[in-house]
């Protein structure tokens, strides 16, 4: 059994960064791997680690950077799907409750409480009744005989309490509400901290490293041919066996679809988010609604004390499935729908910080609106022996894995890898909880403001402690990044020290939230002050770093292209 002190060594050794990227690629050439992973977000990152506990060696390899695709683009809540209780799935929510609350438990600095309020309004086709009743069973999902449990009940309150708990809220018609919880995250953290449980314990992994064919022996798949897309240099992982957990892009991995398999496989749809400040929208708790124009569910999201998210649609998807955007019909769609609700909010486009949009990797269902298909994940194996899983919630990265595993076993392909049901919800070694941080921050010496310090327990747990030791070095790296946000010079040297973050774009989009919270407007500004520490960490010349600031531009130009 390894000790938790050897892994947390391991997890600030430095090892696994952009600089070590050559070495890490030429383990992968000479290595016989038991399993390869292609796809790096979050079902990828949750299968290295559940591979990685049970003692089998793992590599993992994305032609993007890790998170870039659904897992740093959804509503940033790790949920139990309430609405879906409606649709009968209580099985789904019980078990993605479930994950909820040990992540909650677990991972606290990442994995946070957050109520949610769902009003009752007159002549909505939802009475108190119904609302009261679907609050109670998500909580009797998620709290009977399980081991952890949810933050708090839910809970009534009448129209007056209300209007105490949400005074921007619209008061017509308004008959009270509930109150229940859920929690916040950041998704794109959480799966590079899923990534790192998975590294510490032996995996290897590289994001820009693009599978384009696989290795057979008899007919049967036993490795994978793949480009180092920043080097352009072809090589080979050999492995026992290769799982496709690529998300939107499983049907692109699939050669041999089973009979009792659609092809395709996946039916993409489209999730848009838009970003306020928190005053211009006047919330103060996270609320669920249902949207004036088309009934479809929708969330008003409070993050940290300053911001607000705003999402999200549903639609079927067509487009590029790597760089979909916001367009001005999806922003006037989630405006309306938020004006429905709160009136006075000011919701000017000159008032939208950032969007973003995601596809989701539904299972296709034939003859269902995007809205009611179902979350369910599938596992299949592929006559050529591709193993392959798709679909399913964000929350249940862990119970998924711990599925794909059992089916695994089924196929006896590795010896002794059996594991009792739930063995894998251990503590993550990143954790760490608020009065330790408070303790540290204090006897370090080193004075933070409050919200800074907030921010950084909030986003890296105790690799904040890491990013402190940065500043004691250097007390010049605790000033922010731009004045009016909270991100600063210490945590951008912590993941480029830290963490494999090859490009501009993933330290925005993907190591950090700052393409979220820096208004569109100051992004270039952003972009210059970090490309500086950048160009200085990896020795980029002047026209790698502009090139590196353009890209990051483009990107943001897409996201906000029709304010522009």
């Amino acid at each position: 059994m390894v000790k938790m002190e050897d892994l947390e060594k391991k997890l600030f050794d430095q090892s696994w960064t952009f600089e070590n990227r050559e070495k890490i690629i030429q383990k992968m050439q000479s290595s016989q791997y038991d399993v390869v992973i292609i796809g790096a977000g979050m079902t990828g990152a949750g299968i290295a680690r559940e591979a990685a506990m049970r003692n089998l060696s793992v590599a993992v390899v994305d032609m993007q950077d890790f998170a870039a695709g659904t897992s740093s683009r959804s509503t940033k809540m790790a949920h139990g799907g309430i609405r879906y209780i409606a649709y009968g799935e209580t099985a789904l929510v019980k078990s993605a409750t479930r994950e909820r609350n040990w992540m909650r438990v677990q991972i606290p600095h990442l994995v946070r409480p957050l109520p949610f309020f769902l009003p009752i309004i007159e002549g909505s086709k939802l009475k108190k009744r119904d609302i009261v009743g679907v609050t109670k069973i998500y909580d009797f999902l998620s709290d009977e005989k399980s081991e952890f449990k949810n933050f708090k009940k839910s809970k009534y309150y009448t129209t007056e309490e209300v209007y105490e708990l949400e005074p921007e809220f619209n008061r017509q018609g308004l008959q009270g509400g509930i109150v229940y919880y859920d929690t916040n995250i950041d998704d794109a953290r959480l799966t590079i901290e899923i990534l790192k449980e998975a590294i510490i314990r032996g995996a290897d992994s590289i994001n820009y490293c693009k599978a384009f064919d696989y290795i057979k022996n008899n007919g049967k798949i036993a490795g994978i041919k793949c480009q180092d897309l920043e080097n352009k240099v072809d090589f080979e992982i050999h492995a026992t066996l290769v799982i496709n957990a690529t998300g939107i892009w499983t049907d692109d991995l699939i050669k041999s679809y089973p009979d009792n398999v659609p092809n395709p496989l996946i039916r993409p749809t489209m999730g848009v988010h838009l970003l306020f400040r928190r005053e211009n929208i006047g919330n103060t708790m996270a609320n669920g609604l249902y949207s004036g124009v088309d009934n479809r569910f929708f969330f008003v999201i409070p993050r940290n004390k300053k911001y607000t998210l705003v999402g999200t649609t549903d639609t079927d998807y067509q487009g590029d499935l790597a760089n979909p955007f916001c367009d001005k019909e999806d922003a006037d769609y989630l405006i309306k729908s938020v004006k429905l609700y709160y009136p006075n909010a000011k919701l000017e486009y000159e008032n939208i910080l950032s969007t973003y949009a995601g596809i989701r990797p539904l299972v296709m269902q034939k003859g269902k609106p995007e809205t009611e298909v179902s979350r369910n994940h599938i596992i299949l194996f592929s006559n050529d022996n591709l193993l392959t899983i798709t679909g399913g919630k964000l929350t249940e990265w862990r119970e998924m894995a711990e599925d794909l595993f059992e089916h695994i076993e089924e196929k006896k392909i590795f010896p002794e890898i059996k594991k009792e049901k739930y063995w894998s919800r251990q503590p993550f070694i990143i954790s760490l909880e608020k009065d330790e941080w408070l303790d540290i921050l204090q006897n370090s010496g080193i004075h933070l403001e409050e919200d800074i310090s907030d921010h950084l327990y909030q986003q890296y747990g105790k690799g904040a402690i890491h990013i402190i030791n940065l500043i004691k070095k250097d007390e010049s790296l605790k000033e922010r990044i731009i004045d009016e946000n909270d991100f600063i010079y210490a945590e951008i040297l912590y993941v480029l020290r830290y963490e494999m973050s090859p490009h501009l774009i993933d330290v925005f989009c993907r190591r950090t939230e700052m393409s979220l919270w820096i208004h569109h407007r100051r992004a270039f500004e952003a972009a210059e002050n970090v490309a500086k520490i950048m160009q200085k960490e990896y020795s980029w010349d002047n026209e790698t770093k502009n090139e590196e600031i353009q890209r990051y531009m483009d990107y943001v130009k897409n996201c906000v292209s029709f304010i522009l």
